[in-house]
């Protein structure tokens, strides 16, 4: 028997709407540090999340870099902004999701498969706390299997 109260739009084609996260610093690295991963391996949520900083601006271009940087108030962005271990003069380079999360790993001394886990998490930190307008097109410049990490669930 149909019930009467069917949903009237398709609720999985709907992105998860943005958490009303903090936008100060110390919230985003609580966020970060309470990762299991993050305790099981004794990291820091801001060597974290500047691992992943450095490898995500190493992906994108120049003027979103800057829009990023923007986006993230509260001194989060000061993390984005000082990474200089993956930049150089050729950037956006066209780096698929294994080779990031080995940048992630060698920058941070960890496993590979271990760096799948910080990744997200900092991903999932960074996303809650931007507009779904620069989520898209932060992802917009990832390939497909990073874009999907980056894009909130559906």
């Amino acid at each position: 028997m149909a019930s009467s109260h069917e949903p009237s739009q398709d609720t999985h084609s709907i992105p998860v709407k943005e958490r009303a996260e903090s936008l100060e610093l110390q919230p985003f690295l609580d966020e970060i540090q309470g990762d299991a991963v993050m305790h099981s391996q004794g990291l820091d949520a801001r060597q974290a999340a500047s691992a992943v900083f450095c490898s995500l601006a190493r992906r994108i271009s120049d003027g979103e870099d800057v829009k990023l940087y923007r986006s993230l108030k509260g001194g989060i962005g000061d993390i984005l902004g000082a990474c200089s271990v993956h930049r150089g003069p050729s950037r956006a380079k066209r780096i698929g999701r294994d080779e990031f999360m080995t940048d992630v790993a060698d920058h941070l001394g960890i496993k590979v498969d271990q760096a799948f886990r910080v990744v997200t998490t900092v991903f999932t930190a960074v996303r809650d706390r931007i507009p779904e307008d620069e989520v898209a097109a932060v992802a917009s410049q990832l390939p497909a299997d990073l874009a999907d990490l980056f894009r909130r669930p559906v």
